[in-house]
């Protein structure tokens, strides 16, 4: 799917770790600035509050690793692990060397068709580690709601799942009964 979404910080007086440095100017984020490692928007925004979680220290008890078990809401979801893991060197190119820990989703499985191809083995990094360079996720799940994203076909507004792929758990925007 290709989204041609774009966002624009406007100058500000700020000192915040992700915008400062553009504070003269502003900077007009495109859709990889803004949404890191190719991640559907709508697997970000389910995402962000996992990823949050383990950038303040939460405990997710999936398994012994501390991992979170997420999945987007596709009826046939994609499921992924949120994982805080040592900087081995062997992520994206793009993530610092000296970045010690890396907060990321890995795709554990997909369940059926998805829009954005993930497959299994794919991985979202959660891109505190270049703040330069991304739009502050923060700044952007704070702005969803009105970004004019294309609904993946993959997403059925009559069958949506819960973010626990360990529960079969379905919700419906049609309130017919």
């Amino acid at each position: 799917m290709n989204n041609n979404i774009c966002v624009k910080q406007l100058p500000s007086e700020t000192n915040c770790h992700w915008h400062k440095q553009n504070k003269e100017g502003g900077k007009l984020y495109t859709a990889d600035e803004i949404f890191a490692s190719n991640v559907c928007p709508i697997m970000f925004h389910t995402l962000y509050p996992y990823f949050l979680g383990a950038v303040f220290g939460a405990k997710y008890t999936y398994n012994e690793q501390g991992d979170c078990h997420v999945c987007c809401p596709a009826e046939k979801s994609v499921d992924v692990l949120v994982k805080v893991r040592p900087n081995d060197g062997k992520f994206e190119d793009w993530v610092r060397k000296d970045w010690r820990d890396v907060i990321h989703a890995e795709v554990i499985k997909v369940n059926g068709p998805c829009d954005y191809n993930h497959k299994v083995g794919d991985r979202f990094v959660f891109p505190t580690c270049l703040r330069t360079k991304y739009a502050c996720p923060a700044g952007i799940n704070n702005l969803f709601p009105f970004l004019k994203i294309e609904i993946p076909k993959c997403i059925n507004l009559n069958k949506l799942r819960c973010p626990d792929w360990l529960e079969n758990i379905y919700y419906s925007l049609s309130c017919e009964e």
